[in-house]
């Protein structure tokens, strides 16, 4: 869990106990889409080889090139490189 994940966590539960509940999740509900979209996931592949952003399927790379991209070009997805780059250097 990185940091901003913790304090959406702890804010949720500072949030139970006030008056504005019901506003206060609001709130939450739009840092958390953010915390999501921040968080990287790991690239996804289809049969053909090329790598897609696992939040929008939007292709970001194909199978010949591994692209540096931290986030989709077109959700803003942070895109999580990882798993290509340990197969590439095999």
């Amino acid at each position: 869990m990185n940091k901003y994940q913790n304090a959406l966590e702890k804010a949720s539960l500072c949030c139970l106990c006030t008056d504005t509940a019901e506003e206060a999740h609001e709130y939450l509900d739009v840092l958390k889409e953010l915390v999501d979209k921040a968080t990287p996931k790991k690239v996804e592949k289809n049969i053909e080889g090329a790598s897609y952003c696992p939040n929008c399927k939007v292709v970001v790379a194909n199978k010949n090139i591994i692209n540096d991209l931290n986030y989709c070009h077109y959700c803003g997805k942070a895109l999580d490189w990882s798993d290509e780059k340990n197969e590439y250097n095999k």
